[in-house]
């Protein structure tokens, strides 16, 4: 797998794996929506692209190296600069599921912000009821702090989400690294 950043020619690929995982992705994800369109995934990558022109976020579209296929995405959001604090998300498409491009894609981009960008905080915010992205998660060391009562609005309904955190010193604190 590779890690990169989309690109606008991403369209097509990036549609096709939302759609093949749409039903599950409107689910956790506050952007999916059961009518999304090849013109939102667009809307996404243009998104996408100015805010990591300002530093908000970055997102990292996952690619199989031999197909070319994308798997998923990855991303630090909500970047509080002050607080060296960002959120992480990920998502997998269905055919990849169970594979381990999760866990390796997130870790990827956890050392990228520890140590590219020198932040201090990660927070990963899961409905409880998402198992595997709560095992994601948890096999990366993060840390459950608690339930986030209605945090946030998905489709019309509130969620709870379970946050967990990853400290810069968290890291070397884990028998034999992370996978």
């Amino acid at each position: 797998m590779r890690l990169r950043l989309p690109r606008r020619s991403d369209v097509g690929a990036l549609d096709e794996a939302i759609q093949e995982t749409l039903p599950d992705l409107v689910r956790w994800l506050p952007w999916a929506r059961p009518n999304h369109t090849r013109q939102d995934t667009r809307l996404y990558l243009r998104g996408a692209r100015l805010a990591r022109s300002k530093r908000r976020a970055f997102e990292f579209l996952m690619e199989d190296i031999q197909s070319g296929a994308v798997l998923g995405i990855t991303s630090l959001h909500r970047i509080d600069w002050a607080r060296r604090c960002a959120g992480l998300g990920y998502w997998i498409r269905r055919s990849a599921w169970g594979k381990g491009a999760a866990t390796e894609a997130t870790y990827a981009v956890i050392e990228y912000a520890f140590h590219d960008l020198a932040l201090n905080r990660l927070e990963v915010h899961v409905a409880p009821e998402n198992l595997a992205s709560l095992r994601v998660a948890e096999k990366l060391g993060f840390q459950r702090e608690g339930i986030a009562r209605e945090a946030e609005l998905i489709n019309g309904q509130y969620s709870d989400h379970v946050q967990y955190s990853l400290l810069r010193s968290d890291l070397s604190e884990l028998p034999g690294g992370v996978p």
